[in-house]
Parts: C-alpha cells; structure tokens; sequence
C-alpha cells in the first residue's frame, strides 16, 4: 500500500515537473465587409417555381484593414429554390425559399477556410454560416458567422452584385510545441 502511495506521489511530481505541450485554444472575433458579384443562370419549372445557381467571386476586407483574412479572395457556391405560389403561412405573396450555399476564404497563402451557410427562414437578407472544414494552418478550426446583405443595382443586366457584412467568431485549436 506505501508503495502505490509513493509511486502516485512520484507520477504527480514528475508531472508537474514537465513542461505543457499546448496552450490554450484561440478565440478570434472580427467583422469585415465582402464585396461579391455574379451572374445567375435561372431554370424556370414553371410560372410560380424557379432552381437559380450561380458562382459568387468576390474579396473581403476586415474593419480593422488587418488580422486573418483581411484580403482575401472569396468564392460562393449557390443552388437556390423558389416557389411563390405556396409558402408555409398559407400567404402567396411570400415565396418559399430553399438554399444550399458554401462559401470559401483562400488568403493570401493559399490557406483556406469553408463556410456553410444557412437558410434565414424569414426569407430576409440576413442569415448564418459554420465554418466547417480549413487547409494549411486553418486545419482544425471552427466557427460561426453572423450577414447581412444588401443587393446594389446589377451592370451589366443579368448579373448580380452584392456587399455582405459580417460578424465572425473563430476558435482556433490550441498549438502545440
């Protein structure tokens, strides 16, 4: 029995007496703004229902003109459904709308982060996203992400503009030494 003491003893010694390997994760909190344009190609179903894809090009820049993907470049895939003669309040006005979007930051190293984001269920120009996967030194990573848009007039007609701003927030994983 003194043995097992001692040697649980020597095992908490030799373990304080290690240094750490890791330290602690990162939070990373920032906003910026991302200027994005496009041109849709539409499939009509029918007078009421249309399927739109479209690739989003664009750039971000920080509010701050610095820190983690102030620069970088940014592409957005979107599949987006729409049917205005029925929506779940029984209102034909409001059209349902159905997403699916996923969005990349590529930096200035080539390094990048994935976003999905999600439907806003009000139908307004405002919505969600989780960061869900990163390359290079973003591997690991994880977050979420608050946009609101707005929509500029289109030049030339049949392509879309946009200026989305967002809110981030970024947990990066501890580092190891």
């Amino acid at each position: 029995m003194k043995i097992r003491s001692l040697l649980t003893l020597v095992g908490l010694a030799i373990g304080f007496a290690l240094p750490t390997f890791a330290t602690e994760n990162k939070e990373i909190n920032f906003s910026g703004t991302h200027y994005w344009s496009g041109t849709p190609k539409v499939f009509q179903i029918d007078p009421d229902r249309i399927i739109l894809e479209m690739e989003i090009y664009g750039v971000r820049v920080n509010d701050s003109n610095d820190g983690p993907f102030n620069g970088a470049s940014v592409y957005i895939a979107t599949l987006h459904y729409e049917n205005r003669a029925h929506n779940k309040t029984g209102n034909p006005v409001d059209p349902v709308v159905a997403s699916r979007n996923y969005e990349v930051w590529t930096d200035k190293d080539g390094d990048k982060v994935i976003w999905e984001l999600t439907d806003d269920a009000s139908g307004k120009p405002s919505g969600t996203a989780r960061l869900i996967d990163g390359t290079g030194k973003y591997t690991g990573w994880q977050g979420t992400m608050e946009y609101t848009l707005q929509f500029p007039k289109p030049f030339p007609e049949g392509t879309a503009r946009g200026i989305c701003r967002e809110v981030v927030k970024i947990v990066a994983p501890a580092e190891t030494k």
